[in-house]
């Protein structure tokens, strides 16, 4: 009787023992446990540390949750110079999926499985080339896929962040990743403390610079100068690279070029000396001859003025008629 009851017994032992066995390798690894993981061995927010000790653990099947990882090698000495560009794009994935879900992952996880940390399960998986991106998917639940992982090829694409999000977004159902870009504050203070650098020292040196803001005579003087420049054609220039000269038919120098559409540098500076002086007379004859006392001085002033004006008019209009052929008028003392 004894014997009977000690077999029974042990063979009730034994059933309890595989079933917990076979329990605990059909367990799933659900979200709590990656929680803890995100937790206890994070290398940024949002990114999972991995090591050889983990690494088989978060992809075994079942589990009900997406998983993202990136076999990398970003020590200086493994010379990997395409795992440290595709790097940065990864971690703005996986911050943009933590700032919107701080508290968990919410169905999807990010893990980095660096070669220091994991030499032996890149001679297991027979990984001889990094990065490499893996997605796993679910195995259980409503969206449930494949156990073994979806590899991206990673390649030069412009918008690298982007690439990634769609490939997820493709094997992961049910998630949605928008970008969410950190804010570099160091850029933005240097140039707030240049600005008020600057406004500090216009504070102080401001009584000096008083009278050149408020001179009426530099600013007529400089918007003078800006009109004479742009009305003669200075931009056009510029921006059509035009030459400052040009040779004719007969190997000699052109200095005006015909029609309307084109024009040299030379001729662009003529007609802005032109315009200035034909400005200054104007000036002179409006405020400084009524100054002169003596009427015979005045009265030379301004027959010297005027005909400089006719004279600077006609040279004006000759050069209209070099670039027009056909237009009929002219003015003395140019008028061929």
């Amino acid at each position: 009787m004894r014997s009977t009851l000690r077999v029974f017994f042990f063979a009730l032992l034994t059933t309890i023992v595989g079933v917990a066995a076979a329990a605990k390798n059909e367990e799933v690894y659900d979200a709590q446990y990656m929680h803890k993981l995100l937790k206890g061995s994070s290398l940024r927010p949002g990114v999972i540390r991995l090591t050889d000790q983990n690494f088989d653990t978060v992809i075994s099947a079942p589990r009900d949750y997406g998983l993202v990882v990136l076999l990398t090698a970003e020590a200086p000495q493994m010379g990997c110079h395409l795992c440290r560009e595709f790097a940065p794009d990864y971690n703005l994935v996986a911050h943009s999926w933590h700032y919107e879900h701080p508290k968990g992952g919410d169905g999807l996880y990010f893990g980095v499985l660096d070669f220091k940390d994991g030499q032996k399960t890149f001679q297991k998986l027979q990984l001889k080339t990094a990065p490499n991106l893996w997605v796993y998917a679910p195995t259980v639940g409503e969206n449930a896929g494949p156990v073994q992982p979806f590899n991206y090829e990673i390649v030069g694409v412009p918008d690298v962040a982007g690439s990634v999000i769609r490939f997820i977004e493709s094997h992961v159902p049910g998630v949605h990743i928008t970008i969410h870009r950190q804010r570099d504050y160091s850029k933005l203070a240097v140039p707030v403390l240049l600005a008020l650098a600057g406004l500090g020292s216009i504070k102080y040196i401001y009584p000096f610079i008083r009278p050149v803001i408020e001179s009426r005579a530099i600013w007529a003087g400089l918007s003078l100068v800006l009109i004479l420049m742009f009305t003669s054609g200075h931009m056009f220039n510029n921006i059509r690279h035009t030459p400052y000269v040009a040779g004719n038919r007969n190997g000699g120098v052109q200095y005006i070029a015909p029609g309307f559409s084109s024009q040299y540098g030379f001729e662009t500076q003529a007609i802005a000396v032109l315009y200035a002086f034909l400005a200054f007379g104007a000036i002179s004859l409006a405020t400084k001859t009524p100054r002169i006392s003596n009427r015979t001085k005045q009265t030379m002033a301004i027959g010297t003025w005027c005909t400089m004006m006719l004279c600077l008019f006609s040279l004006l209009l000759f050069i209209f008629r070099l670039k027009n052929r056909g237009y009929p008028f002219s003015l003395p003392p140019m008028s061929k």
